[in-house]
């Protein structure tokens, strides 16, 4: 944590237990019972908490699986990647909101990386539904990014875009290169206990691969 940042308060340390609490049991279940057995009710019982509780934290089992971000973080997720434009390429500023909006961080601890990255290979389709959910975020998501592109445009003394379909378009292609990434994360990716990559590598690893297959099929289309 930086050293300047004010320390969380009493309920937002208790949110944040919580929340690892739910992502444990989550995942915990799914490896050990398998993903349809791993119901709302069964992760939330098995976190101690109530099924209402339950959806205080996430929009459904999958999302707790994978620690997907509910939507009202994407705000937070927004804020931070606009303070940062100015210093950061846009593709990768873009690149940050999708995995950060999609629970991919570099502060997620290494156990849970890999016990993740074991669910992914067991049941890819759950990364489907993962973006699905972010589909579904898309119209807000499309406002934030056209404001990163045109902040970097103004910085530059370029016009920028003049409508929601740039980020659109700009949104899609990052989102769509996280998600190969991801895939090519869970098909290629060392999961044993000596395995060398904590989960801040593995942010990075999907990070990097999502950022090249970006550029590659931007110097293809030019």
């Amino acid at each position: 944590m930086d050293a300047g940042a004010p320390k969380p308060g009493l309920r937002d340390r208790k949110r944040a237990e919580t929340r690892a609490r739910i992502e444990a049991a989550a995942v915990e279940l799914v490896l050990s019972d398998g993903l349809e057995a791993a119901t709302v009710d069964a992760i939330s019982e098995r976190a101690d908490i109530s099924p209402r509780t339950f959806f205080n934290y996430f929009e459904s089992k999958d999302a707790a699986v994978l620690g997907v971000r509910p939507k009202q973080a994407d705000e937070d997720v927004m804020t931070a990647q606009l303070s940062n434009v100015d210093e950061l390429d846009p593709v990768v500023a873009v690149i940050h909101v999708v995995m950060a909006t999609m629970g991919i961080t570099e502060s997620v601890e290494a156990g849970l990386h890999r016990r993740r990255l074991e669910i992914i290979r067991r049941y890819p389709d759950i990364v489907a539904g993962q973006f699905a959910q972010l589909n579904a975020r898309r119209d807000r998501l499309a406002g934030h990014v056209s404001q990163i592109l045109a902040r970097r445009a103004s910085r530059g003394g370029e016009t920028g875009p003049d409508s929601q379909a740039h980020g659109a378009i700009v949104l899609a292609l990052c989102a769509s290169a996280v998600r190969s990434a991801v895939l090519d994360w869970a098909e290629n990716a060392e999961t044993g206990e000596d395995a060398p990559g904590p989960g801040i590598r593995d942010a990075e690893v999907i990070e990097q691969r999502a950022l090249a297959l970006v550029r590659t099929t931007l110097r293809r289309l030019a």
